[in-house]
C-alpha cells in the first residue's frame, strides 16, 4: 500500500493535476459562499468540463470543488446568517453571533481550520480502510450484491427528506427512468414508445443538470424580490478578535478529533449525510464542553465541532462508493457518475484495475486540503466580494453553463431537450416534496442492480430458495427492515416536537 501511495503522489504532483486542484478550490469556495448555490450544483455544472482531460485531473478537480464548496457554505452562514445547506445551520448560529460581536475573522478562521482538520483525518481513514474493505467485498457474489443494493435503496430512500414514502418514491422514480432504452442483457427496447433517440437511454449529464441545477434557477427567479444581502467582514480593533491563535486551536483540538471521528463514521453509512454528522457532533461537543452555555451564542468550540464533522463526511462518504458501488450521499452519487463517465467503475475491482489512478486521487484529496487552507486563508476578501455579486449576474451565467454543459456531453441537440424535460420534472418533484438527489442515486445504481440480478437468476435457476441460502442475504434484509423502522421512529418523534416560530422582522 505504501508504494501505491508514493506512486499516487508522484502522479498528482504534476502541472495538470495541481492546476485542476487550484481551479477546483477557487470555484468551490466561490460557489459555496454564494447563497442559493450549493456544492452539488457546482459539481453538476463543472462535470462536463472534465470530459476532455485525464481522469486524474478531472476527478481531483471535482473533488476539490466538493471539499471547497462544503467549506464555502460556512462563509455566508457566518457573515449573513444564511446557511447554504442544513449542515451549516449550526455554524450560522455561533458564527453569526461572533460576526455581530465584531469577531468575523475569528469565526472564519476556526471554520477553515476545523474543516481542513476534519477532511484530512477522514481522508487518512479512507486511504487506510478502502483497500481492505474492497478485498473483503470481493468475496460477495451476485446474490449478496443484489441484497446489498436493495439495502442501499431502502436506506437512502428512507433516510432522505422528511417523508419515508416520498423518499422511496423518489428512488423508484429514478430506477424507472434508468430502465428507459435498450436492455443490456436481452437487447430489447423498454419504455422508448417508438422514439429511436431513446434507445440509448437518457444521457446522464443533461439529466443531472436538469434535475439538480435548473430548478434552483427557477426558484431564484421566483424569489427575485427577496432583498439582496451584501457580505462583509467586520474587523475588531483588537487583532486577537480577527484570528485564531495556536492556543485557541489547541484548546478545541480534542473536540475537532472527536467530531471528525463522528463525521467519518456517519459519512461511511449510506444515506445519513453531513447534516446528521454535524448535529450529532455538535450535541456531543456541547454535552462534554466546559462551557456548554456558550453554544449557540458565539462559541468557537461549537463552530469547530460542527465544521469538522460536516467536512469529515467528504472523505468517508467515498468509502462505500469506492468499495461497494454505493454512494454515501447525494454528492458521492454525482462523483460516482463522474467516475463512470471517465471509465472508472466504482467497486472492489477498481483498486486492482486502476490502482495508480485511485491512489493518485487519494493523494489529491490530501493536496486539496493544503491548497484549501492556503487559498481560503489568503483570499477571504476576494471570495466575499465574489459571493456578494447580485443574483441577476450569477444565475444567467449558471444557465449558460448548464446549457453549454448539456450540449457538450454528447454534441447532440437532443440533449438540450433532455435538459429541458428534466428541468420540468425536477421542478415538479420539488413542488410535491420528492427528493431529486435520491432520484439521481436510484438512476445510477439501477444498472448495477439489473446486472447482478440477472447473474443471480442464472445461478439459482428454478430453485429460488438459493436467494436466501446465504447468511448475508438475511443480514441485509434485517438491516433494511431496521433502518426503515428506526427512521420511521425518529421522524415520528421529530413530528411531535413543536417547531419554534420565528418572529417576522418588519420590512
Amino acid at each position: 500500500m505504501f508504494d501505491n501511495i508514493l506512486s499516487g503522489f508522484g502522479a498528482i504532483l504534476a502541472v495538470g493535476p495541481i492546476l485542476g486542484i487550484i481551479a477546483g478550490v477557487v470555484i468551490g469556495i466561490t460557489f459555496g459562499a454564494i447563497p442559493g448555490i450549493s456544492c452539488i450544483m457546482a459539481i453538476a455544472i463543472m462535470l462536463p468540463m472534465t470530459f476532455y482531460v485525464d481522469p486524474i485531473i478531472g476527478i481531483t478537480m471535482l473533488l476539490a470543488v466538493y471539499k471547497a464548496g462544503i467549506y464555502g457554505g460556512s462563509i455566508s452562514a457566518i457573515l449573513i446568517n444564511t446557511p447554504g445547506a442544513a449542515a451549516s445551520f449550526l455554524t450560522a448560529q455561533d458564527g453569526h453571533a461572533l460576526t455581530k460581536a465584531g469577531k468575523a475573522g475569528k469565526a472564519l478562521d476556526m471554520s477553515l481550520f476545523a474543516s481542513v482538520s476534519g477532511e484530512m483525518l477522514a481522508t487518512l481513514v479512507l486511504i487506510l480502510v478502502a483497500a481492505p474493505i474492497s478485498a473483503i467485498s470481493l468475496q460477495a457474489g451476485p446474490i449478496e450484491k443484489v441484497f446489498l443494493l436493495l439495502f442501499a435503496f431502502t436506506v437512502i430512500g428512507s433516510m432522505a427528506g422528511e417523508s419515508i414514502p416520498r423518499g422511496l418514491l423518489s428512488c423508484c422514480l429514478g430506477m424507472l427512468f434508468a430502465m428507459v432504452g435498450m436492455d443490456s442483457i436481452t437487447g430489447s427496447s423498454r419504455f422508448t414508445f417508438g422514439i429511436d433517440e431513446l434507445i440509448g437511454g437518457f444521457t446522464f449529464t443533461p439529466m443531472l443538470i436538469g434535475i439538480l441545477v435548473m430548478p434552483e434557477v427557477i426558484n431564484v427567479i421566483r424569489r427575485r424580490k427577496v432583498p439582496h444581502h451584501e457580505l462583509a467582514i467586520t474587523h475588531s480593533p483588537n487583532p486577537a478578535d480577527n484570528r485564531i491563535s495556536f492556543g485557541e486551536y489547541k484548546k478545541v483540538f480534542r473536540t475537532i478529533l472527536k467530531s471528525s471521528g463522528i463525521g467519518t463514521f456517519i459519512g461511511a453509512l449510506p444515506g445519513l449525510g453531513s447534516s446528521t454528522a454535524a448535529f450529532i457532533a455538535y450535541g456531543e461537543g456541547k454535552r462534554t464542553s466546559k462551557n456548554p452555555e456558550q453554544y449557540g451564542k458565539g462559541s468557537v468550540e461549537g463552530i469547530a465541532a460542527a465544521e469538522s464533522a460536516n467536512n469529515a463526511v467528504c472523505g468517508s462518504s467515498m468509502i462505500p462508493m469506492l468499495t461497494l458501488s454505493i454512494p454515501g450521499d447525494d454528492v458521492a452519487a454525482l462523483l460516482m457518475g463522474a467516475f463512470l463517465i471517465h471509465g472508472l467503475t466504482p467497486g472492489p475491482m477498481i483498486f486492482f484495475e486502476h490502482t495508480e489512478t485511485i491512489y493518485a486521487i487519494f493523494a489529491g484529496f490530501l493536496i486539496t486540503d493544503l491548497f484549501l487552507l492556503g487559498i481560503a486563508r489568503s483570499g477571504f476578501k476576494f471570495f466575499v466580494k465574489m459571493a456578494s455579486l447580485k443574483r441577476y449576474f450569477i444565475f444567467p451565467c449558471v444557465t449558460v453553463f448548464a446549457f453549454t454543459g448539456a450540449f457538450t456531453a454528447g454534441q447532440n441537440m437532443d440533449d438540450i431537450l433532455v435538459l429541458i424535460a428534466f428541468t420540468v420534472l425536477g421542478y415538479g418533484m420539488r413542488l410535491v416534496g420528492l427528493n431529486p438527489a435520491v432520484f439521481i442515486i436510484g438512476f445510477i445504481l439501477t444498472p448495477f442492480l439489473e446486472q447482478n440480478l440477472d447473474q443471480a437468476f442464472a445461478i439459482v435457476g428454478d430453485d429460488y430458495s438459493k436467494f436466501f441460502a446465504s447468511p448475508f442475504s438475511w443480514v441485509f434484509i434485517a438491516l433494511s427492515a431496521f433502518f426503515v423502522y428506526s427512521s420511521m421512529r425518529v421522524k415520528r418523534k421529530a413530528s411531535k416536537i413543536p417547531a419554534p416560530v420565528a418572529e417576522e422582522k418588519p420590512a
